[in-house]
């Protein structure tokens, strides 16, 4: 089973570069598509790992890599769109990933409800810091998208407060231990995606978005099997 995850790792990495090398070179309908491909890879790997592994906690992962995969597709097709258009698209592919964020939270809640109230505190917490400098740095199209980059950001910020909370509250187990780091890299990226989309266009911000991004949903896959 290692080996299978290493495999599919190196090869979803592989083309998550080829992705972006395509988007950087403006190949966006080959973009499109090659996201869609390295997407099924961390799909495969949390079907593998669920399989191998199958639990509560892993069908919840399960079904928010599978969102993930979708806001993934959506988010890259927008950029083939133009105006209105294009802003329903990502507005539903940032849907897609909220939902898959709310299934995370719900099987990090399965592990312990004991988190539930320090996980809020520290979400409050790290949103009223981190959220407010980012937004004043960028230019949404409109009011009410400005208000959906919000919730969006708290709610991604909520799935890494409860991994943490419960990786301090119930020890540092294999499983605990590395949802916190992916749902890390998922913030990291998340804001990055942000201020790449809507304040300046730094070229290497979009390449360091994606590979964290991409890297932060093969760890939470991974966790299935650990759980």
């Amino acid at each position: 089973m290692t080996l299978k995850i290493a495999l599919i790792c190196i090869v979803g990495i592989a083309v998550d570069v080829c992705f972006i090398r395509a988007e950087y070179a403006g190949k966006m309908a080959k973009a499109t598509a090659l996201k869609g491909m390295a997407s099924f890879f961390f799909v495969l790997l949390g079907f593998l790992c669920y399989r191998e592994n199958p639990s509560p906690f892993g069908k919840l992962v399960m079904i928010g890599l599978v969102l993930g995969m979708l806001g993934d597709i959506l988010l890259n097709l927008r950029n083939q769109l133009e105006g209105g258009k294009s802003m329903k698209i990502f507005a539903v592919g940032i849907l897609a990933f909220l939902c898959g964020h709310f299934l995370y939270i719900a099987a990090l809640l399965n592990c312990s409800k004991r988190i539930l109230l320090p996980a809020i505190l520290v979400t409050a917490l790290l949103s009223v810091t981190a959220i407010p400098p980012l937004m004043k740095r960028i230019t949404a199209p409109n009011k009410g998208l400005k208000v959906f980059g919000y919730v969006y950001l708290v709610t991604v910020i909520a799935m890494f407060s409860c991994a943490a909370v419960l990786l301090a509250m119930t020890g540092a187990t294999a499983a605990n231990a590395v949802f916190t780091i992916g749902g890390l890299l998922f913030v990291f990226s998340d804001f990055i995606m942000i201020y790449y989309s809507f304040g300046k266009k730094i070229k290497p911000l979009r390449a360091i978005n994606l590979l964290s991004y991409y890297a932060g949903q093969l760890l939470i896959a991974v966790c299935i099997l650990l759980a």
